[in-house]
């Protein structure tokens, strides 16, 4: 299991957590819910690294064909979390994480390039 590469970057999106439960409709109408567990999933995590080196593109290309696509969890730097916070202080560190989606990259000049990455949390 290899870290994510220990870069900075541009742009990060994160969509917390929600607990797994599923929501029915009763016959007089009424909403639901059953809770299926203690621990939050989903937490997502969206990554844009803009107008890398395409070595260090490359670094996040070859992470991915590591961990078999979205096959094998990993953990993340504590680069990509710095100083990020939302208001209650909750920061998305402490999960192991898997690749929601392939990463997309995109040239923008010769040898450079700009990376996109969408990762989903995994619970502990």
């Amino acid at each position: 299991m290899a870290n994510f590469p220990s870069l900075r970057p541009s742009v990060r999106t994160w969509t917390p957590a929600a607990p797994p439960m599923q929501t029915f409709t009763s016959q007089s109408g009424y909403e639901v819910r059953v809770r299926y567990g203690s621990v939050n999933v989903g937490s997502k995590l969206s990554l844009a690294f803009d107008n890398l080196l395409e070595g260090d593109a490359n670094l996040i290309t070859a992470h991915y064909l590591e961990q078999q696509g979205s096959f094998t969890e990993f953990d993340l730097p504590s680069t990509l979390f710095a100083g990020m916070t939302n208001s209650s202080g909750i920061t998305p560190s402490g999960s192991k994480w898997r690749y929601g989606a392939p990463p997309t990259v995109s040239y923008v000049a010769p040898g450079i390039a700009s990376v996109s990455v969408e990762l989903v949390s995994v619970p502990v």
